[in-house]
């Protein structure tokens, strides 16, 4: 039945090759099948007869059905008349049964279910019927054992020779799976042919043995049973053989018909074997179901039609030299979840209607980005290169607000681990500045890799603290300074810059700045607290707004020896601040425990005026942007005078960064700026 749904479904007009063909089988079947036993009377085994009838039923429909009934017809009129006209009984009742059977699986053909109900009505309904009309409406020639030996005979009969029958007609019609199964047969390895003739052999062994020795029933099933059992979940296409070889070696046997109810007795444990082996099948079916289906979905995304990771990982394990490309979807999953699934579901349908890459296209959520796979070529950069300016006028014109920036890319050999590259790309992806020039980045430049390396391993013994005291212009023995801190990875000194700005993008930046400011704590802590006015600490508003690390360092400072008045927290810039209430409710607490605050880089990104008028700081620090060069440049020399009328009414002190003249120095002491800081000062000393 394994083919059910693709054999036709015939029409209503009637093909007399069908019906000649369906009658000359069931015919010589019927002939074949005739066996009588001296001592069972009407004991015919139809086991052949009811596996022909139900074949050419199932392929031949309607027309199959009318030549069975014409062979039976001619068969009990001409070749074996019986004066009783149980023959006809049978004839009419099995034509009836299989009209009906043929009606109602045309139409459920198509469902999901129709091979199950196939099966179970010819092996179980289609036998009942039949044997249990004969033992009701003749009585006379069918008791009790008589119909329960024609049901169990009909039944094995269907079950062995009809899928069989079926099978060899379809391979007539369908010559090429014919060769498809040679085929397959032919690349067996010879592992598997030897276990497959093993189990063979050892279900013929005990066949043998079982009935040479006059054992029971129960012990030829005892011995059957696991055999059966390791074929069946091994070898599936074993099934049809064995439930040949234990069928026809229970039924075709000189003991098998002493009587009646010994024979009933063999039918009745191929019976059960049969039941046993359907339901393993029917689990290894469901069970291979299940599995197609979950695989389905690993390897196929259904919000974004493109592949998954595990789709990714096994394509790439059979690639030579590739390419593995990234689009950056990190702003499209921002939005709700209704909306990101459309913007992805029309992404996917501009890759498959504009690009030759819609089948190595692949969603990983994890990182949020689209990861392609291409060939290593010039041309293949180049079709990358223009995807985000297609892309972009692609959404645009559905008025899609996505805005595709850039495409990372880096190069792969086969057998690497594609989670490598992915890595890589995400690492660039979030380290990416959007204001860099060209729709592609080449992944492959190892610049970063040991400020990655650094920040994943994050040893304090990679990181220095340094310090560069200040000028109090009115108190110059007034003693005050900030700590810096500089970085090196395998003997090599890294950017500071570079440092801080991997690290916030990467995730690490929280982590790298409680080490930092609790290697100065420290420092402070172990220098006399009258010598020094206060020193400064650099945290970032996103520190700053974590009520537990705020909490910390407030408990750090109350049980070591610090004044809370000598620690100067500089709230540094850092791009936008997300939470600016609690940021200045964690300042407050600061403020009401004695902490100065400062406000750092003036002039440069979050530092603005609005942050000045409402952050409880004791001090603002100009950023060197504007300190340097500010003799010659009129518009910062305005800025900072305004900022020196503003902290006049504020009361708060002013450090000018980055001196490096004496006539900046000058100017800035002539306009009342309280601390100065640079090169010309002081330069950075380890501690």
């Amino acid at each position: 039945m394994k083919y059910f749904q693709s054999i036709p479904t015939h029409s209503m007009n009637c093909n007399p090759f069908y019906v000649a063909f369906s009658f000359l089988l069931v015919l010589v079947s019927t002939e074949l099948g005739w066996y009588p036993k001296e001592g069972l009377v009407s004991a015919q085994l139809f086991s052949i007869t009811a596996g022909t009838m139900v074949a050419v039923a199932y392929m031949y429909g309607k027309d199959g059905v009318l030549g069975q009934f014409l062979a039976l017809l001619f068969f009990y009129s001409f070749i074996n008349i019986t004066p009783s006209g149980v023959g006809y009984l049978y004839t009419l009742i099995m034509t009836i049964t299989l009209y009906f059977s043929v009606e109602l699986l045309q139409k459920m053909r198509r469902r999901r279910y129709a091979l199950r109900v196939a099966f179970c009505f010819y092996v179980f309904a289609m036998p009942f019927i039949g044997a249990s009309s004969l033992a009701l409406l003749a009585p006379g020639n069918y008791d009790l054992d008589a119909a329960l030996n024609l049901y169990l005979t009909d039944a094995i009969g269907v079950l062995i020779t009809g899928p069989v029958i079926a099978l060899v007609l379809y391979g007539l019609s369908h010559p090429n799976c014919l060769k498809d199964l040679l085929k397959r047969i032919s690349i067996m390895s010879k592992a598997d042919w030897l276990y497959k003739g093993s189990l063979v052999l050892g279900i013929f062994l005990v066949l043998h043995f079982t009935d040479t020795a006059s054992h029971s029933p129960s012990m030829t099933y005892m011995l059957l049973a696991p055999l059966v059992t390791l074929a069946v979940f091994n070898f599936s296409e074993l099934t049809q053989i064995l439930l040949m070889i234990i069928g026809y070696g229970q039924i075709f046997h000189p003991s098998a018909y002493d009587n009646l109810h010994t024979l009933n007795t063999r039918l009745s444990l191929f019976f059960m074997f049969s039941l046993i082996i359907y339901i393993m099948l029917e689990y290894k079916r469901s069970l291979r179901n299940e599995i197609e289906s979950n695989l389905q979905s690993l390897y196929f995304d259904k919000q974004s039609n493109f592949g998954t990771f595990q789709k990714l990982d096994a394509n790439s394990l059979v690639k030579e030299n590739f390419i593995v490309a990234a689009l950056d979807l990190r702003p499209v999953f921002k939005y709700p979840l209704e909306k990101r699934d459309s913007i992805l579901r029309q992404i996917s349908r501009f890759f498959e209607g504009h690009t030759k890459l819609s089948e190595q296209c692949y969603m990983l959520y994890d990182v949020s980005a689209l990861i392609m796979l291409t060939s290593n070529t010039e041309n293949a950069i180049a079709e990358l290169e223009m995807i985000p300016a297609k892309l972009d006028k692609y959404l645009e014109q559905r008025q899609i607000n996505f805005y595709p920036e850039k495409i990372f890319y880096c190069r792969c050999r086969k057998g690497i681990r594609i989670k490598q590259a992915v890595n890589r790309l995400n690492v660039n992806m979030r380290l990416g500045d959007k204001g860099t020039p060209g729709y592609v980045v080449d992944c492959d430049d190892t610049g970063l890799d040991d400020y990655i390396a650094m920040l994943e391993e994050l040893d304090v013994s990679n990181v220095q603290i340094l310090r560069q005291n200040y000028l109090n212009i009115a108190n110059p023995d007034k003693v005050c300074f900030e700590l810096l801190s500089r970085f090196s990875f395998d003997e090599k000194v890294l950017n500071t810059g570079i440092v801080f700005h991997c690290a916030q993008k990467l995730g690490y930046l929280e982590q790298l700045e409680h080490k930092i400011v609790m290697r100065q704590l420290v420092y402070l802590s172990e220098l006399d607290q009258d010598s020094f006015e206060y020193g400064s600490v650099n945290l970032t508003p996103e520190y700053l707004s974590d009520g537990a690390a705020v909490s910390e360092l407030i408990e750090w400072v109350d049980t070591h020896s610090v004044q809370p008045n000598k620690v100067n927290i500089e709230v540094v810039e850092s791009g936008s601040i997300d939470n600016p209430e609690l940021l200045q409710e964690n300042l407050k607490r600061l403020k009401n425990k004695g902490f100065r605050l400062a406000l750092d880089d003036f002039g440069a990104g979050h530092a603005t005026y609005n942050q000045l008028l409402t952050m409880p700081v004791d001090t603002v620090k100009i950023d060197g942007s504007l300190v340097r060069n500010c003799i010659a440049d009129p518009v910062k020399r305005t800025i900072i005078e305004d900022l020196r009328c503003i902290a006049d009414t504020l009361k708060i002190t002013i450090v000018a960064e980055c001196v490096e003249t004496e006539e900046e120095a000058d100017y800035l002491k002539q306009l009342g700026i309280d601390y100065l800081q640079g090169y010309l000062v002081h330069k950075p000393m380890p501690v």
